[in-house]
Order: structure tokens, then sequence, then C-alpha cells
């Protein structure tokens, strides 16, 4: 049932640019892209989303942690949800000089007991890009803030990297896209860096994407 909820989400969402895509009542102008060739041939591209100037809105179910905190204030998920291990993000995301390029959407839950994640970056001009990957655990942003000396209701400040998915793990994979996108595989990393967090569980820091991408073989 979660799965389905995060698939039907992502559906509606492409389906949403898809139309855009075809039915283009403004012609978006094509922000140029900042890509670099790899050994074999693919491109490797990367993303960032600076907290928390980035982040747009924030729900999450039972015990997702400081990162399920209901932003903006007063917001929540619908009954069915909330008591589910659910976490829904909403960013602007940034091409690696900083200047913003589009908007993407994050969930999280539970499946069968291993972490599952799937994020869709929708870029006016060049299209959307699906990722997805298994093995976050819930509340591992937490943990690793925990073990730096965190405290909940306590400022921090500090340096600590977190990678949330990838790394040397083959789990985090480009899963789809439209447009510049189509017909790409791929994998990508999922970094956050974080440099502190507010008495109010404010966090600051980067989320950093990392993706190398390969036309599909077969495909001209």
């Amino acid at each position: 049932m979660k799965i389905l909820f995060l698939v039907s989400v992502l559906v509606g969402f492409a389906a949403t640019a898809a139309g855009a895509r075809f039915y283009p009542w403004v012609a978006l102008e094509r922000l140029p892209s900042h890509t670099s060739v790899v050994a074999n041939g693919g491109r490797s591209e990367q993303f960032l989303i600076r907290l928390p100037a980035d982040r747009i809105s924030s729900h999450g179910g039972a015990d997702t942690g400081l990162r399920g905190t209901p932003y903006p204030d007063g917001s929540r998920l619908p009954d069915a949800l909330a008591e589910q291990p659910l976490l829904v993000e909403q960013f602007k995301v940034r091409d690696r000089s900083g200047s913003v390029v589009g908007v993407a959407a994050r969930h999280w839950t539970e499946a069968e007991g291993e972490g599952a994640t799937t994020w869709l970056l929708a870029l006016p001009g060049r299209g959307t890009l699906a990722l997805a990957a298994r093995g976050e655990s819930r509340r591992a942003v937490d943990r690793a803030l925990a073990s730096g000396g965190w405290r909940r209701g306590e400022s921090w400040s500090g340096e600590m990297d977190v990678v949330a998915a990838g790394a040397e793990s083959e789990s985090a994979r480009v899963v789809g896209g439209r447009a510049e996108f189509a017909d790409l595989d791929g994998r990508y990393t999922e970094t956050w860096k974080i440099a502190g967090v507010g008495a109010s569980g404010e966090m600051r820091g980067t989320i950093q994407l990392d993706t190398v991408t390969f036309r599909r073989a077969g495909l001209t």
C-alpha cells in the first residue's frame, strides 16, 4: 500500500510535467547544464539543495525523525498516513554553480523492513529525472548527528556528512526520465552535508545529488 502510494504520487508528478511538455502553454527557457563526460562515455551532473533556504515543505509520519517535523507549520499528512513510516519532502534544486534550475520531490518509506527512497527532479526546459534507492534506515540523519554530539532541543554546529544513498552500493539508480533524460540509465549518490542544527531542529547545510548517466544499450 505504501509503495503504491509513492508510485502514484510520482506518476502524478511525472504526468503533470509531461502534460506541460506536450501542451506548452509557456515556452520554457532551457538553462545551461553543467555536465562532465566520464571515461566510459557517460556523463556526470551534480544537483544541490541548500538547507533551510531551499526547503519547500516537509511532512513525516510516525518516528521519521528530525526531517519529519511539519513544514510549513501546522501542515500534516492525511490521517491514513500519519502513523506510517513515511517522509515526504519538496525542495528547490540548484546546479553546481548555485543557480536554481527546478524543483524536486523526495519520498521515503519502509518496505519489508528496509528503507526505500524515491526522487523526482523536474527541470523546466530539460525534462524530469527519477531516482530510486534502497537501504536508508529510519532516522539515519538523527543517529549520525547524535553520534556527533547533537541533542534534540539544543543547537549544534559542526561538519557531518551522511551518505543516504549510493556510495559503493548499486542500489541507488537512475530509473527513468522524460525529454532530455529519456532512455538513460545510471546511478547516483545522495549526501547530506550538515553544518548545524538550530534549537528548533532546523538543519543548515546542503543535500548533494551526484548522478552518472548512460544511454541505454541498443539505443542510438
